[in-house]
């Protein structure tokens, strides 16, 4: 029974992701915005959200989980970001990312701005 709760629980989070990353032009069907999705919700349980590194951090809870590598995963979200780029009105990122700079946003920068928005939900 806690288990099912606890799946329900991830599963809403999860959607909320999504519905964040569709508002900037992700494709679900981009292995990269999977990964970026199972980042934010894996960054989203910890207090201290800000503080964190990727490559170390994280990559490597998602690597158990897909049975993959983190350049792999690394490359995957890179790719997301730089086709969501291209795809996303200028306008929607810059009012969606705190420091935007008309430049590709980086992963953290993505990140935290979907974090701060899921946790004031």
């Amino acid at each position: 029974m806690i288990e099912t709760i606890n799946k329900n629980v991830e599963k809403k989070i999860k959607n909320k992701i999504r519905i964040e990353l569709k508002k900037m032009e992700f494709k679900n069907s981009y292995s990269g915005t999977n990964y970026l999705i199972e980042t934010i919700y894996i960054l989203y349980s910890f207090k201290m959200y800000y503080n964190f590194n990727l490559e170390k951090d994280i990559y490597p809870i998602i690597v158990k989980k897909y049975g993959t590598s983190s350049n792999n995963i690394k490359n995957n979200i890179e790719n997301s970001i730089e086709k969501m780029f291209y795809d996303c009105d200028e306008k929607i990122l810059e009012d969606y990312i705190d420091d935007y700079d008309f430049s590709k946003p980086k992963p953290k920068m993505i990140i935290r701005a979907v974090l701060k928005r899921i946790k004031n939900l």
